[in-house]
């Protein structure tokens, strides 16, 4: 689908799982998503809009009708939103007023020094960070019933070089509890999180693994292998 006016340029996809994809529900998200993200366009290339139905009849549990919203933006990476309720109609309400509200702490940060109103009143990154070394055993050890077996799904996607800030506002953006991005000083690819307690911390891969070095303790030479 394609919008109009000043969003002729911003693409629209629409999908639905487990439910039918009527024209009236169609024409809802287009006008509201839409109302969302007009006075951003500029901002926005492309909007992917999941839609899918959960539980009930067809399921356990209550049925739950959930809008997954995905804004691929021109220069400030992704911006993702998701809103469940026992209604579609409700669901697109909540999730497009949630991405309008993203939209504008965007355009805020563009006219902000870099940083947004929330950000200028939270201590930097640097303050957040936790330098605490990581056991990472435990967590790869431990069995969860629920995990299946094999990977079923492999995504691909760009991982363009940023500082642990701009990792730091795209987690936010996504919504997610972590974020994995390539470190524009290293090169390498790092792990930013929230902790439970408070503040992030970021896993940084170390330069002096054992598997790393020969016998001897000297890096060992991969021309050679």
């Amino acid at each position: 689908m394609a919008w109009g006016g000043a969003l002729a340029s911003v693409r629209l996809i629409i999908q639905g799982k487990h439910m039918e994809l009527t024209d009236a529900v169609k024409n809802y998200v287009e006008e509201k998503v839409g109302n969302a993200v007009h006075n951003h366009g500029n901002l926005v290339k492309e909007v992917d809009v999941r839609m899918s139905v959960r539980g009930g009849e067809t399921g356990r549990g209550q049925k739950l009708q959930r809008c997954e919203v995905t804004l691929f933006t021109k220069k400030h990476g992704v911006v993702r939103a998701e809103e469940e309720t026992d209604n579609m109609y409700a669901s697109i309400d909540r999730v497009s007023d949630v991405i309008s509200r993203k939209l504008r702490k965007i355009k805020e940060k563009d006219g902000g020094h870099g940083r947004t109103p929330r950000m200028r009143n939270q201590p930097r990154i640097g303050e957040l960070l936790s330098d605490e070394v990581v056991d990472l055993a435990p967590i790869l050890e431990r069995k969860v019933d629920e995990l299946p077996d094999e990977v079923v799904r492999t995504k691909y996607f760009e991982m363009r070089p940023m500082t642990s800030f701009q990792a730091l506002e795209e987690m936010v953006n996504v919504g997610h509890d972590f974020y994995a991005f390539r470190n524009a000083e290293s090169g390498e690819v790092n792990i930013l999180y929230k902790r439970h307690h408070g503040g992030y911390g970021m896993i940084i891969p170390r330069s002096d693994e054992s598997w790393e070095l020969g016998q001897n303790g000297a890096t060992k030479d991969k021309s050679s292998q």
